[in-house]
């Protein structure tokens, strides 16, 4: 059984909230430590609070850490438009160049779920800016091989969001004011180990969640990384090979090997790893193995 303390008083004291402003508004991140700079990227429906397992053991290993809060979730504004990976892709790009000037040959990127969509782009479109990427527990839109036919219980409880979140207004309307026994039920049956997300984190998520315009603004990724423009660009980007070192990580009951099979061809350095006995939300349910896997592809050469 996975085990790890949050120690909200020493997190503090080595981590602190920022903003940068971009074009798509304010961008809400947390950051700390001292080093060559490491970028999170959360998926939906969480925030960056969603690494807050990860980042101390990042920071203890010598980086300096920063979890951003994507455009349009957790805590960064809620633009009406923008949520194209390509201009998600610029608007990190510019992020970078920000707050990490000095680091010439790009920084180190983990993405989780929806932020692995756009470490992707971003890798693609701009790969001076990323020096090694890790995307974790996904399935990227136009490239990985989604079930279809007759589905099993378990591929609806993992994919029946992906076109619910599509919908015109709909999710809006079935979700304000229930975002708490929603999110509840989501954690739940996506997680293997679903004590990890506990009450307070909870509470966190349906807080961002709850801010105005915040759902629209994360159901746009659906909207836009399914939409015909956004598959026809990924599928483009994937004539091209990613020259940094990436890895590709799934859980035993997420996409598993789907992800770095998507990737095998696409990537000129490529390892993989599955974390075993875990569900989609890797960074905080198995953080501990996660860290393993990550320190020992962020010192490799």
């Amino acid at each position: 059984m996975q085990t790890i303390h949050f120690d909200e008083q020493q997190f503090w004291q080595q981590f602190s909230h920022g903003v940068v402003r971009t074009d798509m508004g304010r961008l809400h991140y947390v950051s700390g430590g001292h080093g060559p700079t490491v970028l999170l990227l959360p998926g939906w429906p969480q925030s960056w609070y969603a690494w807050r397992y990860m980042m101390p053991a990042l920071a203890n290993s010598g980086k300096r850490v920063i979890a951003l809060d994507l455009p349009g979730m957790g805590d960064s504004d809620h633009p009406t438009k923008g949520y194209d990976s390509t201009t998600i892709a610029l608007t990190l790009r510019w992020v970078i160049q920000s707050l990490a000037p000095e680091e010439k040959e790009g920084i180190e990127i983990i993405a989780h779920d929806v932020g692995a969509w756009m470490g992707y782009a971003l890798a693609a479109d701009h790969p001076d800016c990323v020096k090694k990427l890790v995307l974790i527990d996904a399935a990227i839109p136009g490239l990985s091989a989604l079930p279809s036919g007759e589905l099993t219980d378990e591929q609806v409880t993992r994919t029946w969001h992906f076109a619910f979140n599509r919908l015109t207004d709909l999710p809006e309307i079935l979700l304000k004011d229930r975002e708490e026994p929603f999110l509840r039920w989501l954690f739940s049956s996506k997680a293997e180990m679903g004590w990890m997300i506990d009450e307070k984190a909870l509470a966190e998520y349906v807080r961002v969640n709850r801010l105005p315009g915040a759902l629209r603004s994360a159901l746009s990724y659906y909207k836009n990384a399914f939409s015909k423009q956004d598959i026809a660009i990924n599928k483009l980007r994937a004539e091209q090979t990613l020259p940094m070192p990436v890895c590709a990580i799934g859980a035993q009951y997420g996409v598993s090997d789907l992800l770095y099979n998507t990737l095998s061809p696409l990537c000129a350095d490529l390892r993989g790893d599955v974390i075993q006995g875990a569900g989609h939300y890797l960074p905080e349910e198995s953080p501990q193995q996660l860290a393993a896997v990550l320190t020992d592809f962020l010192s490799s050469r």
